[in-house]
């Protein structure tokens, strides 16, 4: 996307900036975020497309009532690098759909990528949300310099991830026994 320039992000431009110039530098996307929220290695198999997901019974049922219950927004088709569910233009929101709440810290991680890369393509300020799938119920995003930090620390380790030969260790986490990568792990 074009950049733009604008007084309406404020100190926030500068960080924006440094965060979509390391996007591009290592070609991250959205996901590898919420990857990496939940799990170092789980970011780094992802990274280095080491998958299981499609074999993965939960992830296919849940990519089916996905595309079934909240199918992508048109008005997202052909943005360079962005994949959120929809875009509330008006109102310069981005809304990533997901199927429950677990995770959401993770989840709000992949939303707020897609508004930091809108924010910084049209150099205004954005705000993101989850939304849960069947229940109709919108969960706000923080969106503030302290997020945006901490999203420009991860696009940062990500890069170190991508140039990582092996995985990172790891430890068995309660999100192990429902992850599509935990045949990959060992923590079966």
């Amino acid at each position: 996307m074009a950049r733009a320039s604008s007084t309406e992000l404020g100190d926030w431009e500068a960080p924006i900036r440094a965060f979509v110039a390391t996007v591009e530098a290592y070609e991250l996307h959205g996901l590898l975020f919420q990857h990496l929220e939940l799990c170092e290695r789980r970011a780094w198999l992802h990274l280095h497309r080491v998958d299981y997901a499609h074999l993965e019974e939960r992830m296919k049922l849940g990519a089916v009532a996905h595309e079934l219950h909240r199918p992508r927004d048109r008005s997202v088709e052909g943005l360079m690098g962005l994949a959120p569910d929809r875009i509330d233009w008006a109102r310069r929101e981005v809304i990533e759909a997901k199927g429950s709440a677990g995770a959401r810290r993770a989840v709000s991680m992949q939303t707020l990528f897609y508004a930091l890369l809108l924010m910084e393509a049209t150099g205004r300020r954005w705000t993101a949300a989850n939304e849960i799938v069947g229940g109709r119920k919108k969960l706000p995003v923080a969106v503030g310099a302290e997020e945006i930090a901490r999203m420009l620390a991860m696009a940062k380790r990500l890069g170190e991830l991508a140039a990582a030969l092996s995985a990172p260790k790891t430890t068995r986490k309660p999100i192990c026994d429902s992850c599509s990568y935990r045949f990959l792990c060992g923590f079966v």
